[in-house]
């Protein structure tokens, strides 16, 4: 399991633009590096390393607390960005033809693609700017933001709020870990209506239960099921400090959804918020002994693909199909890389078929 290394949260105003300054990031496996920000992007940011000069990109769930609310300074005093100036045009050599990129041209005629890649990077950047309520801890705010992303992403309802009272249960589930010492959802005081992490910082959690990782894990992939439970209208988070956390996550006030949804989500889907090797697809109606196959495409398709028969496409081998909590949840053979992909989904007299461009 992951362990989170947190300092003590003493941080100074940003004065004069102050994070562009140099200074020693860690990351939740206690790794560090000296660098300077550069710019921050949805779910990451890209810094510059002293050592050498070279820009690379930091997973905002991989930084420790003390370094994530350095980034969220930096973030708030920013000022707008401006436009870029126009470019002069420039003559378009002559390419093999390759898989076509993700775009606004993606805005198919048909459901293959239910948003193009602008309204995807809007829907993200409206979420992240929700404004924080008075009653809700700053912590709490941001794991709720981040879980309405990935919602968002996957095709449910992202208009979870956070909730005070139930995050009060899950700091209560939280700290009855800690004096446990370890994971168990039968100990009372809400371990039981939780979702529950050895990492005390909340905001890294999510990305944790979506990824879902462990032999434990494997068949239901359950927290990734509750995160994305339709219904589900209001949240909590809580944390013991450096270790265990948990989210309050059994609620259905929201409002349901028929289905299917997925994860990753269908069309057009953003690769930096795919963990694991494990994928999701819910509300297929199929609930034993589903067959799954995965296909590579070298271009869009125009239309859905056949229920059965060939696919224009490699095929992928998939390594292990499991049902449970509404969900099909399967692994390609292979390290899934940006692209175009197609599963096909077939039991019990019913098909779903699906398409999902990484990029």
């Amino acid at each position: 399991m992951r362990r989170l290394l947190i300092g003590v949260l003493c941080l100074v105003p940003l004065l004069g633009r102050a994070a562009e300054a140099w200074r020693t990031f860690t990351d939740t496996n206690g790794r560090q590096m000296v660098a300077r920000i550069v710019r921050v992007e949805a779910e990451r940011v890209v810094v510059e390393l002293k050592a050498n000069g070279q820009q690379v990109p930091l997973e905002l769930a991989k930084l420790s607390p003390v370094d994530v609310l350095v980034v969220m300074q930096y973030k708030e005093a920013a000022p707008a960005a401006k436009p870029e100036e126009p470019r002069p045009a420039q003559p378009k050599p002559v390419q093999p033809k390759p898989v076509a990129p993700a775009s606004d041209a993606a805005a198919s005629p048909n459901s293959l693609y239910p948003r193009t890649r602008k309204e995807i990077e809007t829907g993200i950047h409206e979420i992240a700017k929700r404004a924080k309520p008075d009653d809700l801890g700053r912590d709490v705010h941001e794991a709720t933001k981040r879980l309405n992303i990935y919602r968002f992403l996957c095709g449910v309802p992202s208009n979870v709020k956070g909730d005070s009272e139930c995050s009060k249960h899950a700091e209560d589930a939280a700290l009855t870990l800690k004096k446990n010492g370890g994971l168990s959802h039968s100990l009372g005081h809400s371990t039981g209506n939780c979702n529950i992490s050895t990492i005390g910082n909340v905001v890294a959690s999510v990305g944790q239960y979506m990824e879902d990782g462990g032999a434990n894990n494997r068949d239901a992939r359950g927290h990734r099921a509750w995160c994305l439970n339709p219904p589900m209208g209001k949240v909590g988070f809580g944390s013991a400090g450096e270790r265990y956390s948990a989210m309050w996550c059994m609620d259905g006030s929201g409002t349901s959804l028929k289905g299917p949804w997925a994860y990753p989500g269908m069309g057009l889907f953003p690769i930096e918020y795919l963990h694991g090797n494990a994928w999701s697809v819910y509300g297929t109606g199929i609930k034993n002994k589903p067959k799954v196959e995965m296909f590579r495409l070298q271009k869009r398709p125009e239309q859905a693909l056949p229920p059965d028969g060939g696919i224009p496409g490699k095929e992928l081998k998939v390594n292990y199909v499991s049902t449970g909590m509404n969900a099909i949840n399967f692994e390609p053979g292979e390290a899934v890389k940006r692209g175009i992909y197609w599963v096909r989904v077939s039991g019990e007299g019913q098909h779903t078929g699906y398409l999902v461009e990484l990029y």
